[in-house]
C-alpha cells in the first residue's frame, strides 16, 4: 500500500477517535448535570417575566389596641374587693361578673330604701283617707293634693334608690356590689385583686379590649416620606413569627411630626382573626412602591455569588443547566431585577441551585 494512502487512513482514524471522545464528553456532561444528585423533575425553577421594578421601605413600629374597641373601667363607689373571678388575658362576655365589692354605700342604700318603703305605706294610707274625706266633702282639695304629692315624692325616691342599686349591680342577698364586664373582649390590663381598697378617684381598675381588630403604628422618617402614601399595601413581619407575614394597608398618616421622635406616625389597621397580633409586639412593616421602569424580576435567593460575581443557573429547554453571569440592576428586599442578561420565559433555578451550580462548573472542566 502506498505511503500516502497509509497516512490518509491514519489521519481519518485519528479524526474519528477525537469525534467519539467529544460526543462522549457532551453526553456525560448532560447526564451529570441533569441526572446527578437531583433529577430534572426535582429542580424548582422560576419563570423569568417582565414586571415593574419595585422599591421597598422598612418601617419599624408596634402593635397597639384599637382605641375604638377599648373600655377602661373605673369604680363609681368606694369599697373593698372581696372576690375576683377573672385573670389577666381572660376572655369575658358582656354582663359577666368579674368581682364582688363590699361597701358601706350598699348598707346605706338598702337602709334608705327600707325607710322609704315604710314611709310610702303610711303615705298611701293618708291618701286613702284624704280621698274618702274629700268624697264626703270633709277634706279640702288642697289636702287631697298634698297627700298625692307625698306619695309621688316617696315613689320617686324609691325609684332613685333602686336605680342606683341596679347601676352598681347590687346583690342585697350577698351584701355586695357586683362588678360586671361592660363589654365582651379580653382583659388586657388588671389592677384589681381580692383585698384591694377602691376609691372613686382611683385609676382604671381593669381594661377590656376586643382584639379582633388592632392598629399598627409605624415610624416614617423624613427621608422616606416621599415614598409612603395612604392606601399602600404593607407586609407585616415580627420576630415572634419567623417566616410568617401579615398583609395590611396604610389607613392614615399623621400630618404632624412627633416632637420627640422626629417622625411621622403611619397607622395600619389590621384584622386579628387568630389573635397573633398582640398589643406591644414590635413589628417591621415593608411597603413597596412600583416604579415606572420594567425589568426581569426574580427572587433574590436565585442569585449565586461566585468569584466576586453574580450568577444565575438557567434550565435550558433540553433540561441541561447553564451557569450565567449576570449584573443586578436593582435589588429590592427579596427581589432582584435585570435589564439585560436574562430573557422573558427562561427558567431560573431557585432551589438547590448552589449544588447544581457546582456540578455544572465541574462538568465544564
Amino acid at each position: 500500500m502506498p505511503t500516502s494512502t497509509r497516512l490518509l487512513l491514519a489521519a481519518l482514524s485519528f479524526t474519528v477517535f477525537l469525534a467519539g471522545c467529544y460526543e462522549k464528553k457532551e453526553e456525560s456532561v448532560a447526564k451529570k448535570i441533569t441526572t446527578g444528585a437531583l433529577l430534572p423533575y426535582q429542580i424548582t425553577t422560576y419563570p423569568a417575566v417582565i414586571e415593574p421594578v419595585t422599591q421597598s421601605i422598612r418601617l419599624n413600629g408596634q402593635i397597639e389596641y384599637n382605641p375604638n374597641q377599648v373600655v377602661h373601667y373605673t369604680s363609681l363607689i368606694n369599697g373593698i374587693v372581696t372576690k375576683t373571678y377573672f385573670s389577666l388575658g381572660d376572655k369575658v362576655t358582656k354582663g359577666q361578673v368579674l368581682a364582688e365589692l363590699q361597701s358601706s354605700e350598699l348598707t346605706d342604700l338598702t337602709s334608705q330604701g327600707k325607710t322609704l318603703e315604710s314611709q310610702l305605706v303610711v303615705a298611701k294610707r293618708k291618701l286613702a283617707v284624704a280621698e274618702s274625706m274629700f268624697g264626703d266633702r270633709i277634706a279640702s282639695e288642697k289636702e287631697l293634693f298634698e297627700a298625692k304629692s307625698e306619695v309621688d315624692i316617696l315613689e320617686n325616691e324609691i325609684e332613685k334608690v333602686n336605680a342606683n342599686l341596679s347601676l352598681y349591680n347590687a346583690s342585697p342577698e350577698k351584701g355586695v356590689f357586683q362588678i360586671k364586664a361592660p363589654v365582651s373582649g379580653y382583659v388586657v390590663e388588671n389592677k384589681m385583686s381580692a383585698g384591694t381598697r377602691i376609691q372613686t378617684d382611683n385609676a382604671d381598675l381593669f381594661t377590656i379590649s376586643d382584639l379582633s381588630d388592632v392598629w399598627i403604628t409605624t415610624n416614617v422618617y423624613a427621608v422616606d416620606l416621599p415614598f409612603v402614601e395612604k392606601g399602600m399595601k404593607a407586609e407585616i413581619r415580627s420576630k415572634a413569627y419567623p417566616g410568617e407575614t401579615f398583609d395590611g394597608e396604610i389607613s392614615n398618616i399623621s400630618q404632624v411630626f412627633d416632637p420627640q421622635e422626629r417622625v411621622l406616625k403611619a397607622r395600619i389597621r389590621m384584622p386579628n382573626k387568630d389573635l397573633k397580633l398582640k398589643p406591644g409586639l414590635a413589628i417591621e412593616a415593608i411597603i413597596k412602591k412600583n416604579l415606572k421602569d420594567l425589568a426581569i424580576g426574580a427572587p433574590d435567593r436565585a442569585l449565586i455569588f461566585h468569584n466576586n460575581e453574580n450568577y444565575l443557573l438557567i434550565q435550558k429547554p433540553d433540561n441541561s443547566l447553564e451557569p450565567r453571569k449576570v449584573t443586578v440592576d436593582v435589588k429590592d428586599n427579596d427581589r432582584v431585577f435585570f435589564k439585560s442578561g436574562v430573557a422573558a420565559g427562561e427558567k431560573i433555578v431557585v432551589k438547590n441551585q448552589l449544588l447544581l451550580f457546582s456540578e455544572a462548573l465541574n462538568s465544564d472542566k
